[in-house]
């Protein structure tokens, strides 16, 4: 998809790890106004892109625009996507005071995402998406502010709909018709010569995906420099996001075993067998420089770039002090609750269990035991169903942490009573 992706109290009710306030789903009248509102609002934009290039080039323009603003509707009719919510109308505010600050910045709609992703996306027609779960890698208001400075910056410089033009140019150019041609022909008679033309084409688009993101810093961090707000903090949020694809949090046997015989279950040593993954080893694919090829790649190089731009402002510690924000520190500790909420409503029972139980391991709690329960109950019925596989994934030394391919162990070799069992005993007030 097309989009940019980073990575006032307005309610007095207190946000605590035992009582999580829960951003719920929207019913049918409320989704029906969301869709008819964000159509309405996408073909206003659309219709107003005619004078920028060709009308075979708009044609296309129009045309994957469309196809990416569908799936936003799509998204609004899952369920995925939250409005009106307290967290909307905090965010709102802070979107208030930015553009109060920065009155040439464009006018922005603001939508929470349920998506399990250290994210931020701006859609190109005016829209910025938050997803609920990067609050919770974020250290305070500070950083979220400049999220939001740096999507407001995707939109100002008009990133979304200048990269489907150089995508429709390149498509349509003499260039890239000769490589694709030459690519299927090598495909067949030299694979190493095909995946390196491959690369190049990939790594060309990646190179002005990044530019477009330190572009997105710079202006973002103008806006942001306007706020009074810390000076550090907008490098302190590209570190976290750098680290934000580490897992943070993690289960051992031993911390299974506590939980359940706590609950008073018993505890079988077998839930825990594993094959002997030894013989296999963590591969990693020369193909790609995989780093060259994510969303936000480099991290250390947009920071470097952001510094040199800013040498004045970042080279020394700023003494305003970070804003201190008991609204940020509520949604902060709520955003792990809610996702464990997300994903199950989103039916991802496997990831919301062992979110749950990592949660619950460290401290265990009405509202964690509840979900837990709830989850057991949603695989049991699966597992009856024979369709345990699409909640719960196989081990891969590859893709997973240690930690996660220990869980989908567990539940892999549970038979039938055990998730009876689990959903009965967590499910008890």
């Amino acid at each position: 998809m097309k989009y940019f992706a980073f990575f006032g109290l307005l309610f007095s009710a207190y946000i605590s790890a035992q009582t999580p306030i829960l951003l719920d789903t929207l019913n049918l009248s409320q989704r029906k106004a969301l869709h008819d509102k964000y159509t309405k609002k996408t073909e206003v934009f659309l219709s107003g892109l005619g004078a920028q290039c060709s009308k075979q080039e708009l044609k296309k323009v129009k045309s994957i625009l469309t196809e990416e603003y569908d799936d936003i509707k799509k998204e609004i009719n899952k369920n995925s996507l939250i409005v009106d919510s307290p967290l909307n109308q905090y965010l709102d505010a802070l979107l208030a005071n930015i553009r109060e600050k920065n009155p040439n910045s464009p006018e922005i709609y603001l939508m929470i995402s349920r998506e399990f992703e250290t994210n931020a996306l701006n859609i190109g027609e005016g829209t910025i998406i938050i997803n609920n779960y990067l609050l919770s890698n974020l250290d305070n208001e500070d950083q979220l502010v400049f999220v939001i400075c740096h999507e407001i910056a995707h939109q100002s410089l008009n990133h979304v709909f200048s990269s489907v033009l150089n995508f429709v140019k390149k498509e349509n150019s003499n260039e890239m018709k000769g490589k694709v041609k030459e690519l299927k022909r090598k495909k067949y008679n030299n694979k190493v010569e095909a995946e390196n033309l491959l690369k190049d084409i990939v790594y060309k688009n990646s190179k002005e995906q990044r530019k477009k993101e330190s572009e997105a810093d710079s202006l973002g961090y103008v806006y942001y420099s306007r706020l009074g707000r810390n000076k550090q903090q907008p490098v302190k949020t590209l570190e976290n996001l750098k680290n934000s694809d580490y897992e943070g949090d993690s289960l051992k046997v031993a911390d299974y075993k506590r939980m359940f015989s706590t609950s008073g279950l018993n505890f079988k040593e077998e839930w825990f067998k594993m094959d002997d993954y030894s013989i296999y080893h963590y591969k990693k694919s020369t193909r790609f420089n995989t780093d060259s090829l994510k969303t936000h790649p480099n991290i250390e190089d947009r920071i470097a770039t952001l510094k040199k731009s800013f040498p004045e402002s970042l080279d020394k510690k700023d003494p305003t002090p970070v804003t201190a924000s008991a609204t940020f520190d509520q949604w902060h500790n709520n955003a792990m609750h809610q996702n464990v909420y997300n994903e199950y409503i989103s039916e991802h029972y496997g990831n919301s269990l062992y979110e749950a139980l990592k949660l619950y391991n460290r401290k265990p709690t009405p509202f964690l035991k509840k979900m837990i329960g709830q989850n057991f109950q949603k695989l049991y019925e699966a597992q009856k169903a024979y369709r345990l596989n699409r909640y719960v994934s196989q081990v891969d030394v590859n893709d997973h942490t240690n930690s996660f391919n220990l869980f989908c162990t567990f539940i892999n070799n549970l038979k039938l009573d055990d998730f009876k069992a689990f959903a009965d005993t967590f499910s008890k007030e």
